[in-house]
């Protein structure tokens, strides 16, 4: 643990450091450790709502009492075991109702892996379906403003094209589904563009992934510069008329600021895009966000495997090393 507080105070490329952050979340001897401290100092319940469906679910009504949506994401990184992947698609196909049947939205995210990536297409497509079936039939002949999605998130470099793919695929089949899509990337531009024309639902991310930098900017600068393009594309005149909903997923206070004043300034409604943030993760910037009228949602992880999550969210900022860290020690 000294080492990695030393390795934030030198200066080390972005891919480096998250490519070390990735070797932590998934090394077995460190993992077995650190969920050891966890247990007993509570360090998971920094980032995570909640140990099962019934906790997460208590977790997210306190905060849709403060104006706070959540998106629900069943903990487990990088999944290579069947059984974790039946595990998975049972929490949320169960999650699902629960959800529903306290007012909540029913917004889901799923990495690719968390569904059968690694075993079989159809297998990916199918359990992709329901749990998005599920949704899209709760969502038939609503007419509130709640937002009932399943959203994908983005994983590896290498499987880009595939997760775009399967959103297409349901998003054919009329189901309510959205994309995630990382700044950090310089393919994300043509990809945007075309999520536009469909008039989809796209949440921007910096990206947690580390690409080689033939294919991605590795200055945190170009990054936010990338960013800020990408959003002023999301909240254009095109956007617009094609019904496409922005997220903007970031905890970067002056990015998000410039944000704001750009959807204000053109006249986008405040219930017609989103921010969202980690759970756990700068709470005042969280309610400052709220307090403005602004729409709100939280990342929001359940289940035990936190291990590699936890450690992901470092690798996006290193600054999330020691907030990890005095969150698990001074309880």
């Amino acid at each position: 643990m000294v080492m990695l507080l030393h390795l934030t105070k030198v200066e080390l490329t972005m891919g480096f450091w998250q490519k070390a952050m990735i070797s932590v979340a998934c090394s077995p001897a460190l993992r077995r450790m650190g969920e050891a401290v966890g247990r007993k100092t509570g360090l998971a319940a920094q980032f995570v709502s909640g140990s099962d469906g019934a906790d997460h679910v208590a977790r997210a009504r306190e905060l849709d009492g403060q104006g706070i949506r959540i998106s629900s994401f069943y903990l487990g990184e990088y999944v290579t075991d069947p059984a974790q992947v039946t595990r998975t698609v049972t929490q949320l196909a169960d999650l699902v109702p629960k959800l529903n049947e306290v007012g909540l939205d029913v917004h889901v995210s799923v990495d690719p892996s968390q569904l059968g990536y690694m075993q079989d297409p159809a297998l990916l497509r199918n359990n992709a379906q329901k749990l998005a079936g599920m949704i899209g039939e709760i969502a038939a002949g609503r007419n509130d403003e709640r937002c009932r999605r399943l959203m994908i998130d983005m994983e590896d470099f290498d499987m880009i094209d595939d997760t775009l793919e399967l959103h297409d695929q349901l998003r054919d089949l009329g189901l309510p589904v959205a994309q995630t899509l990382q700044a950090r990337l310089f393919r994300t531009e043509g990809d945007l563009i075309r999520k536009i024309d469909q008039g989809a639902m796209v949440r921007l991310v910096k990206g947690a992934m580390a690409p080689p930098a033939s294919v991605a900017f590795t200055r945190r600068s170009d990054i936010d510069a990338n960013y800020l393009k990408l959003a002023d594309m999301m909240l254009s005149n095109r956007a617009r008329e094609t019904g496409f909903f922005p997220v903007f997923g970031s905890h970067h206070r002056e990015l998000l600021g410039k944000i704001a004043s750009l959807a204000d300034a053109r006249g986008w409604p405040r219930d017609a895009f989103e921010f969202e943030m980690l759970y756990g993760v700068n709470q005042p910037l969280q309610r400052d966000l709220v307090s403005r009228g602004y729409r709100l949602r939280l990342y929001a992880p359940f289940g035990e495997d936190w291990w590699a999550y936890a450690w992901r969210r470092v690798g996006e900022n290193p600054r999330n090393l020691g907030l990890l860290l005095r969150s698990g020690f001074n309880r």
